[in-house]
């Protein structure tokens, strides 16, 4: 009986949307020059020099953090004068355009290259502290503290499955149930 009802239901919602008039869609039409370019050239170019402010330093290895403010500083301001200068005028509105949305386009991607940048330069001078271990049996225990309480550990001698960490919140009614982890 019920699925006749969503049969039914179906038809008439079929009937009643070919049986609705049709109507004409009009795109909105502007006037031939109404862009204007003002301030577009000056946040993209800002925008670019930011970026380029952020990637450079952090490829050239610089991860301190007064080069990753003060390079994007200057390289925003100057980009927005070089926009303000060369874009911002009659006549190139598309040019202004193109360039806000490059600035904006690369704005995550400036952040992540730097991030990783700076992670990879500190991975690099970090050293880990030495452990000696002298069975079998301490390799693997190690391992496997190492991989995390997931019930999926992922170590470096492999894949292992154990019992999962759980634990249990006092102040609000919760448990966590970790199902994976490991070193990566």
């Amino acid at each position: 009986m019920s699925w006749q009802r969503v049969g039914w239901g179906a038809v008439l919602a079929v009937i009643l949307s070919l049986s609705a008039a049709s109507r004409v869609a009009h795109a909105q039409q502007l006037p031939s020059g109404s862009i204007r370019a003002t301030p577009k050239g000056t946040i993209g170019l800002g925008l670019v020099g930011a970026e380029l402010g952020l990637i450079i330093p952090s490829a050239a290895g610089l991860t301190d953090v007064w080069a990753l403010t003060v390079f994007p500083a200057v390289g925003a301001a100057g980009g927005a004068l070089a926009g303000y200068f060369a874009l911002d005028k009659p006549g190139r509105e598309k040019g202004s355009v193109a360039v806000l949305v490059v600035g904006l386009a690369g704005v995550l991607p400036a952040i992540l290259v730097t991030a990783k940048g700076v992670r990879k330069e500190r991975q690099s001078a970090y050293e880990p502290p030495t452990i000696e271990i002298r069975s079998e049996k301490e390799q693997r225990a190690f391992e496997l503290v190492e991989a995390g309480p997931g019930l999926l550990r992922r170590s470096r001698s492999g894949l292992r499955v154990s019992m999962p960490g759980v634990s249990f919140s006092k102040d609000r009614t919760e448990m966590r149930l970790s199902l994976a982890s490991g070193v990566f």
